[in-house]
């Protein structure tokens, strides 16, 4: 994929930001950092292009990512744009991929987003023959989950079960981050059992240990649109993501809300949203850690092995970073080919993936053992 300038909405704030700094150091891309506030995107952009001695890779850029002709405008102004912004709280994945479409110009984009989804997949044929790349589901979680898959399908002669779990303790949220994950917690969860995706509720919970530091933490079953196609296109029979919660007051505020169907009202959803916030930011203590662990089972000359693969990162915001800049990476050399609609962590290369995500300061911990 070519390309000589990136629009980062969201690019100054949160894991905008570090993705920025990270794009500055591994490529030769310019950029333009966007958002609603054109002054702080523009005092963000002399700080980067101070640290990197550079009087013009990075601009500021004010643009409302939520008016459609602001964003025809500001895509005038660039060959691809990355959403980084928390697009279900705010509405505008369908907005920002349409308007992508129509400038002829590349997309990615870090949030799970139904709707999104369905435009694009309505868009699908349109795009590929355009040349044009548009790779979702990029970052962390959503993002490395399925590059894990497909790197243990490497180690396996017959991959046969994964169960993935993950820990996200952390106080930095934001008001619209903390409504997607009201959004999505309220989602069925789902789990695939004999090659069959079943419904399962949230009580279906399982503790993990997460090391001496966390030890053993009760994990909730939650559905990951990137693993669904995995037991069709890999042969797996058992498939499961679980994920921690967040802390305990926080966790009993999300069920309240949940439960009682308070998240859908606007009124309700807004003070839900704030007391969450602050429970988050009151009752999550240290040590702070992003981390998805994948253990896999499968057979490996004829004998039934194991292996488990952990990514972390204390920062949350470096962790989203650093996976997304590594998928970035492999769009920009062509690694990826095919142009078209695709989830990041189901085309990039997965062990040059590990390497370089390794390499810019990830945590990477691989365990392989026969029965």
């Amino acid at each position: 994929m070519e390309s000589k300038v990136m629009m980062i909405l969201g690019g100054y704030g949160g894991a905008g930001y570090v993705i920025s700094r990270l794009l500055l150091q591994e490529t030769d891309l310019n950029l333009i950092l966007a958002g609603r506030n054109g002054i702080q995107a523009k005092k963000v952009a002399e700080q980067l292009n101070s640290e990197f001695s550079s009087n013009h890779r990075v601009q500021g850029m004010q643009v409302n990512a939520k008016n459609n002709e602001d964003l025809r405008e500001a895509f005038k102004s660039c060959d691809t744009v990355m959403c980084c912004i928390p697009i279900t709280s705010s509405g505008i994945g369908g907005g920002v991929a349409q308007a992508a479409f129509d400038a002829g110009i590349h997309h990615i984009d870090l949030a799970m987003d139904n709707d999104k989804r369905e435009l694009l997949r309505s868009l699908g044929d349109k795009i590929k023959e355009s040349g044009k790349y548009h790779m979702i589901e990029t970052g962390f979680v959503p993002g490395v989950p399925s590059m894990m898959a497909f790197l243990a399908n490497k180690h396996f002669d017959s991959l046969e079960e994964l169960e993935f779990s993950g820990i996200f303790k952390d106080d930095n949220a934001t008001y619209g981050s903390v409504i997607d994950l009201m959004t999505y917690a309220a989602d069925p969860a789902y789990v695939c059992k004999d090659g069959v995706w079943h419904v399962v509720p949230m009580s279906a919970s399982k503790k993990f240990d997460f090391g001496p530091e966390f030890e053993k933490v009760t994990c909730y079953p939650m559905d990951q649109y990137e693993l669904r196609c995995l037991p069709k296109d890999l042969g797996l029979k058992e498939v499961a993501f679980y994920t921690s919660g967040v802390n305990g007051v926080t966790d009993l505020l999300l069920f309240a809300l949940i439960g009682s169907g308070l998240y859908k009202f606007k009124w309700s959803l807004k003070l839900g949203t704030k007391l969450v916030l602050k429970s988050i930011k009151k009752y999550t203590k240290p040590p702070y850690i992003t981390r998805v662990s994948m253990d896999a089972k499968g057979i490996l000359s004829n004998q039934r092995g194991k292996y488990k693969v952990t990514l972390s990162h204390e920062d949350a915001f470096v962790g989203t970073a650093i996976p997304t800049v590594a998928g970035v990476l492999q769009l920009l050399d062509g690694t990826i080919k095919e142009p078209g609609v695709f989830i990041m962590g189901h085309r990039v290369d997965p062990e040059r993936y590990i390497e370089d995500i390794k390499r810019m300061g990830m945590t990477v911990q691989i365990e392989q053992s026969t029965e």
